[in-house]
This record gives structure tokens, sequence and C-alpha cells, in this order.
């Protein structure tokens, strides 16, 4: 089952036959490998991954070893404008708000999951605006501060920096797959 959204779509679900971007571990991926686009959230439980490219936007990981369901909600921007909000998942004080419902719907609390959050980098140097060159530092901080008031403890950060990042939450273990610069590691701190 998989549950999230931005307005509860189910796209970017993907079958796993074959490998893609050359990584042998998904060959022997069971599950599905679900595809998450900026100013969504999804939640799943084992065996399935779930996928997302950031830049100056927040990849937010939720995940509980206990019951190998987690979910990755990715923001765009820190708060909400005053007023009704329509793409909660867009925002990181909304969209962790969104991710923890799922996961309660799927039999995790919030006491259940620990946090990693990944991004928030500076990708607009070259532009002379304080607006855009905060943007990452301020969706982190928005993160930080969400998640603290919610009591669900951050155990790992991969945050700032210039470089992009593409992360895939592997539900069978909570491992993090982190392509950065060239480079891919694991990160199995759950």
């Amino acid at each position: 089952m998989i549950v999230g959204g931005a307005a509860g779509t189910v796209s970017g679900v993907t079958r796993c036959n074959l490998p893609i971007f050359g990584e042998a571990d998904l060959e022997d991926l069971r599950g599905k490998l679900i595809h998450l686009g900026v100013a969504e959230w999804k939640a799943a439980r084992s065996p399935d991954a779930i996928r997302t490219t950031l830049g100056s936007c927040v990849g937010i990981v939720l995940y509980s070893a206990k019951k190998k369901i987690g979910g990755i909600s990715h923001v765009l921007l820190a708060d909400p404008p005053p007023g009704r909000i329509v793409q909660r998942g867009k925002y990181a004080r909304t969209a962790i708000d969104m991710l923890v419902a799922d996961l309660q719907k799927l039999g995790v609390e919030p006491t259940d999951v620990s946090a990693r959050i990944f991004g928030g980098a500076s990708m607009f140097d070259s532009m002379n605006s304080s607006f855009f060159n905060n943007i990452g530092q301020s969706n982190v901080q928005a993160t930080r501060e969400t998640l603290e008031a919610k009591k669900i403890p951050i155990v790992e950060e991969d945050v700032g920096g210039n470089a992009g990042r593409t992360i895939t939450l592997y539900l069978d273990d909570g491992r993090v797959l982190l392509r950065a610069n060239g480079q891919e590691r694991y990160l199995y701190r759950v």
C-alpha cells in the first residue's frame, strides 16, 4: 500500500524489472520503486523503495525500523503563506504533518519514527538575491523546528553545500542511498 500525494496522487510508481541509473542493487528490489516529485510525499512499506532528487528543496525521510514502514516528503519552501494552503506538500511545516498522517494510516505512530534530512543546497549562488540564496537554509531550519516540535529525532543530516542530491529510501531495512557530487554511499543509521 502506498499513501501520500500532492492531492493524494499515486503517480510515479514504477515496477523495477531492470536496473535504473546503473544501480545493480535495484535488480534485487522485490517491491516498487516510487518516484517522488517536488511538493509530494509518499509513505509505503517494505519491500518498496522511494526516490527523489533534491536541490534547494529538502527531503525529509521518516522511518520505523520496527514496522519497516516509512516515507519521504520533498518540500520546496519553509512556510506557507497566510490563508488557505492549497499545496500542503510544498511547505516543510505542512508536508511533515501530511507525511506523519499517512504513516499513521499505515499503523506507525510518530513516536515510532526517526528522521533524516537531505538537501537544502544553495543552488542559486549566481543570482544576486538573498531570498534565492537562503531558500535551502530556510527549508532546513523549518524542517528541524517542525520535527523538534513533533518530538521526532533527527538521526542524520546531509544538508547545505551547493550540489544537488538524489536519495533512495529502501523500506526493507531503512538504508538510504545518497548520490551527490558524482559519488554514492549508503547511510544505514535509522
